[in-house]
């Protein structure tokens, strides 16, 4: 065994020492004639070199790893320091499947050589594995209990999406937002899928990103008001439908031509059947408890605010009979 890792990190170094000292292996194409070399160039032989080790880690030992590294240090003084290892060592952890360590690599990588050119790819990576982890990848409690690791996911996206940012289209950081609110929505948590869809709203007012926001937070809170009957909660809140409403509105508004393939009308008209119903509904409970000029006033608003409604009728009918009753009383 020793004899294998030993000749394993001869050879790593030795093809890393042959970057920095042969300068007539590497050639390009000048101008669609003569062939020159380019291994004399620093940039493109310290380039190499790290993607040699990308490779490396893989499948090498922790000693392998740190010979090449020392290498490199050796070929490129100026450009290599405590970040590259740290990276180097949480890939390697990374390929073997451990990401509880390799995270710690990474974490302390980001927070204590935050503008290092590594930064960026160790985000790449940490979204990776939150990703896992938001797709059921389980970890060990306690170093025994082993539970789906969602919270863990969420917690390396958020801060994700605090380190990178949000305000540009194709970063990490925004990447990672989306991440965390669809992840929500896949479990039914549509109150936090709205909240996130609304953090990347205030980013994102318009465009492809605000579309999609738009069209999310009304989703999410229409969705959460019709929970199948055993997930909702004792007192439905009509605020939910008052929300969802608002932003269904608006992105009819805004995008007119794709509000009917979302089938945004329907679910207008059956906000609007729901929210007229929860009021009626309030007025009836008066009527039973014959508070008769809360009950009226329940109707009366009914009646006045969604008139083309089911629940405008019903509304209609009861505060006739009401009236009909009072009358007869009166006689």
């Amino acid at each position: 065994m020793n004899d294998r890792v030993r000749n394993t990190s001869l050879a790593v170094c030795m093809a890393l020492l042959c970057l920095g000292a042969t300068a007539a292996e590497t050639w390009r194409l000048q101008d669609g004639e003569d062939w020159q070399s380019v291994a004399a160039d620093p940039q493109e032989r310290y380039l190499l070199a790290i993607s040699e080790l990308k490779d490396l880690v893989r499948s090498a030992s922790v000693r392998e790893v740190k010979d090449a590294l020392a290498q490199i240090k050796d070929d490129f003084p100026q450009r290599v320091g405590p970040d590259l290892e740290l990276f180097a060592l949480g890939e390697r952890e990374y390929w073997k499947d451990r990401y509880a360590k390799a995270m710690v690599k990474y974490e302390k990588l980001l927070k204590d050589y935050p503008g290092s050119e590594f930064a960026g790819p160790t985000m790449d990576r940490q979204f990776e594995i939150a990703g896992a982890y938001l797709a059921g990848r389980r970890k060990t409690v306690l170093g025994v209990f082993r539970i789906r690791g969602y919270a863990e996911g969420v917690e390396i996206m958020e801060r994700i999406s605090d380190r990178a940012g949000l305000d540009e289209p194709n970063s990490v950081g925004l990447k990672a937002a989306v991440a965390v609110a669809e992840h929500f929505e896949a479990r039914e948590k549509y109150i936090e899928a709205y909240l996130k869809w609304s953090e990347i709203a205030s980013y994102w007012e318009m465009g492809p990103i605000g579309k999609r926001a738009t069209l999310r937070m009304a989703e999410n809170n229409f969705a959460a008001y019709n929970k199948p009957r055993e997930k909702r909660q004792p007192l439905l809140d009509a605020s939910k439908l008052a929300t969802a409403k608002t932003y269904y509105e608006r992105f009819a508004l805004r995008y007119p031509q794709e509000a009917a393939q979302h089938d945004i009308p329907a679910k207008l008209k059956r906000i609007d059947e729901q929210m007229a119903y929860k009021q009626y509904t309030v007025g009836r409970y008066y009527q039973r408890v014959r508070k008769i000029e809360a009950a009226n006033l329940y109707y009366d608003m009914v009646i006045e605010n969604w008139p083309e409604t089911e629940a405008a009728r019903m509304a209609g009918q009861a505060r006739q009979e009401l009236a009909d009753r009072e009358r007869d009383r009166g006689e």
